[in-house]
């Protein structure tokens, strides 16, 4: 009798599938995966927003576009006192400012940014000091709220020197705008076509100002 109800039970859903126009095997068989494939696009890290970073390379500051965890000026100065990324690195491109040099604070006063730094920026001398300090005004004058920076070392204010005008107590971007690459410059360094055209800008923009 049990026999009987579990042939009747297979036929009929046997039967079921055929009508709904499910087809049945004769034996098992292995299912092919789905020839369908999807595409993920990857865009830039979630977070992070791109910021000018200058930098030096045979003796010129160069920009470099990079990301940051925000577009903060202190985590932008924090980021350009660390060497450059590893890529660009690769590519000549180098820092001036010394290792461990650190942002001990920053005051901003209208257009006036005083920069306070660690003692570690005192181990460079001459023309790579003017590169150091370059490094640092042309990245943070990539703000428009900000024309002019001093300086100081542990709370001290210092003079810069200038490959543009001497010392002074109060510099811009006018005063090393001689030490920007020119385009020679940036051919030999193969930039990218997106950096390239920033230094373009910057070099426009300085040349119409100063």
């Amino acid at each position: 009798m049990r026999s009987f109800l579990t042939a009747s039970a297979t036929t009929l859903v046997l039967s079921l599938m055929s009508s709904c126009g499910v087809g049945v095997d004769s034996s098992p068989r292995i299912l092919q995966p789905s020839s369908s494939t999807t595409t993920t696009v990857v865009g830039p890290a979630a977070g992070l927003v791109t910021s000018v970073l200058y930098y030096v390379r045979d003796g010129s500051l160069l920009p470099q576009i990079s990301e940051l965890a925000d577009s903060g000026l202190k985590t932008v100065l924090v980021a350009n006192l660390r060497p450059p990324q590893p890529a660009a690195e690769a590519d000549g491109v180098l820092t001036s400012i010394p290792a461990g040099t650190r942002l001990l604070n920053l005051r901003q006063v209208g257009d006036t940014l005083t920069l306070n730094l660690s003692s570690e920026f005192n181990k460079v001398v001459g023309l790579s000091r003017q590169q150091a300090i370059g490094q640092l005004i042309l990245t943070a004058t990539e703000r428009s709220e900000v024309t002019n920076l001093n300086f100081e070392i542990n709370g001290d204010p210092i003079q810069v020197s200038t490959p543009a005008s001497g010392d002074a107590a109060t510099v811009t971007a006018c005063d090393f705008a001689p030490l920007l690459a020119t385009e020679a410059d940036a051919l030999s360094a193969g930039l990218s076509p997106e950096t390239s055209r920033e230094l373009d800008a910057r070099r426009a923009s300085l040349a119409a100002r100063c």
